[in-house]
């Protein structure tokens, strides 16, 4: 998903089952190929796809983990942290949004399933017809 500042879904890849690598579906998927320079992408903790970004000359943004031996965050991480986490709401509020569609919850049934990328795009783009998440926008 490509979720904006405003909270608004402006990016829907195709629908994935089964195990595929972080890297594999950010190819796969064509957001890469919007992607200008300068821009910054906002993933989960151990989202592995800086190198790719990188190729486009935009940032990954995700907040920090500890790793092995460490029991807590800088000041400086504590901060990045709350940034992040304040803008992430947004996102959430987002997803949250688009559950709201009784027909995204729970199993889908298998004569749907060729349209279930379509199913979730129209969910997905049809959220951004109510209030914005974010008031300023």
């Amino acid at each position: 998903l490509g979720i904006s500042p405003a909270g608004v879904f402006t990016f829907v890849s195709t629908l994935w089952s089964g195990r595929a690598s972080d890297k594999l579906l950010v190819r796969a998927s064509g957001i890469l190929d919007l992607l200008e320079p300068g821009d910054n992408v906002m993933a989960d903790k151990g989202f592995d796809i800086e190198e790719l970004l990188a190729e486009r000359k935009a940032t990954l943004n995700i907040p920090p983990f500890l790793g092995k031996g460490r029991t807590q965050f800088s000041v400086g991480e504590v901060e990045r942290t709350r940034r992040i986490a304040s803008l992430r709401i947004h996102v959430e509020r987002a997803i949250g949004r688009m559950k709201n569609f009784r027909l995204l919850d729970g199993t889908l049934p298998i004569t749907l399933a060729p349209l279930a990328t379509h199913i979730f795009r129209v969910c997905a783009y049809l959220t951004n017809f109510a209030t914005p998440v974010v008031p300023s926008y």
